[in-house]
């Protein structure tokens, strides 16, 4: 498993945020552990768990479509500036 970060530049925040409801079930092996909007919603960033970059770019695409767009990275968990990601695997459970 790898930490994915989102980056999300939104265009249409009611439409983005209306698809980002937080009761939807992700699939086995994707979770999503935290999310920081900006005020206003129009940009966010998300941090998720899940197998690989592609796993969290084809559900979120396909779920908030072109409301925004987005940037997606693996955390390089071996940095050493690194501080405070989950110790939980959440999407392992």
């Amino acid at each position: 498993m790898s930490y994915i970060v989102a980056v999300h530049d939104i265009s249409d925040p009611e439409r983005f945020w209306g698809a980002a409801d937080p009761s939807r079930e992700f699939p086995p092996g994707i979770a999503l552990h935290q999310s920081y909007p900006r005020e206003g919603g129009t940009r966010a960033v998300c941090l998720w768990e899940a197998d690989s970059v592609g796993a969290v770019r084809d559900l979120i695409e396909s779920v908030v479509g072109d409301a925004s767009n987005n940037e997606f990275f693996e955390v390089d968990t071996t940095h050493p500036g690194l501080r405070g990601l989950p110790t939980a695997t959440t999407a392992a459970r």
